[in-house]
């Protein structure tokens, strides 16, 4: 639970408010809490938001039950956030698309991220990872590059869903690399690493967890990571820029939000909680057998975070690589 030196350092914010607010903290939570889940079960971003619940229902003791709100990248899940009561009942985990993207990506959004939500963590990050799948006309990123450039229109590279970082990704890759890549966006990972195991699409650009054990299985290959370092659970896969496509960077995250106005006691307790977990030997197994690293950085960082994140793709929207659905 967190302590009086713990909010002195975030600020001081929640001593400011006097008993109350630490009145607050402390008698929540009192029930059960929902913590919504923005894409289908087995995905990195559904993995996490379950590790996330277990750890708060653990140290803060009341069960934080996951609900899953998959479609439209997301969207449907921060619109149920955006409309849910500011009292700590309701929160979300996910990736960063329903959390930032989906403001320049979407036509139609029903919320703001940067208004309509309350930042409280980014969670753990990873670099997304390029696969192939047995059948794929190539195994590496200068093939892919090449077959399409013989092959004008002809490559499709699965994501799990318009905006996710595996889309930004590929965009990314076929605007350096002046190649035509399709965009096929799935209902999140797990269908989308069910099909690249099955043939049924050549290219998925994701989060790592669905493909690692079917790479070190050698039923489908690991092309790049989209990260500066290489992973460590799939030591041999080389970066994007290894490949020569010198300084590419591109890391994924997933972060905990809560509705706009959430009180900043509650918020810096789910903080904390999570921070302290992230330190622990357990927490580090726990992450690295998924294939992402921790963070817990602050509410303040996090909201930098999300401004970055939307910064970097509206120049993309802009010209035309990624289409708003």
């Amino acid at each position: 639970m967190i302590n009086r030196r713990e909010l002195i350092a975030l600020g001081g914010g929640a001593l400011v408010v006097g008993a109350t607010g630490i009145g607050r903290a402390a008698e929540w939570p009192s029930k059960q809490v929902t913590l919504i889940s923005a894409y289908p079960p087995g995905g990195t971003s559904d993995v996490v938001a379950r590790l996330v619940a277990d750890v708060l229902t653990s140290k803060l003791g009341q069960q934080f039950v996951v609900e899953n709100v998959a479609g439209a990248a997301g969207a449907l899940a921060g619109s149920k956030l955006a409309r849910s009561a500011p009292d700590g009942y309701t929160i979300m985990v996910s990736g960063s698309a329903p959390i930032a993207a989906n403001k320049v990506v979407q036509k139609n959004l029903a919320y703001d991220p940067q208004v309509d939500f309350t930042p409280i963590t980014i969670v753990a990050e990873s670099p997304a990872l390029l696969s192939a799948s047995a059948n794929a006309p190539a195994k590496t990123l200068q093939e892919i590059i090449a077959y399409a450039k013989a092959n004008p229109g002809q490559v499709n590279i699965g994501n799990p869903g318009a905006g996710t970082k595996g889309h930004i990704c590929a965009a990314l890759i076929g605007q350096i690399a002046g190649v035509e890549i399709n965009h096929i966006p799935y209902k999140g990972s797990s269908p989308l690493a069910a099909d690249i195991l099955g043939g049924h699409i050549h290219f998925s650009l994701d989060a790592p967890t669905n493909y690692l054990q079917h790479i070190k299985d050698g039923k489908i290959a690991g092309v790049a990571v989209t990260s500066a370092k290489r992973l460590g659970e799939i030591p041999d896969v080389k970066t994007v820029a290894e490949q020569g496509l010198d300084g590419y960077d591109q890391t994924l995250w997933f972060g905990a939000v809560g509705p706009k106005g959430m009180p900043k006691d509650i918020v810096d307790t789910i903080y904390i909680t999570i921070k302290e977990w992230e330190a622990t030997p357990e927490a580090q197994q726990k992450l690295t057998a998924i294939g992402v690293s921790a963070v817990a950085n602050t509410p303040d960082e996090m909201a930098d975070a999300i401004t970055r994140e939307i910064d970097a793709i509206r120049p993309l929207v802009e010209a035309g690589l990624v289409q708003p659905s």
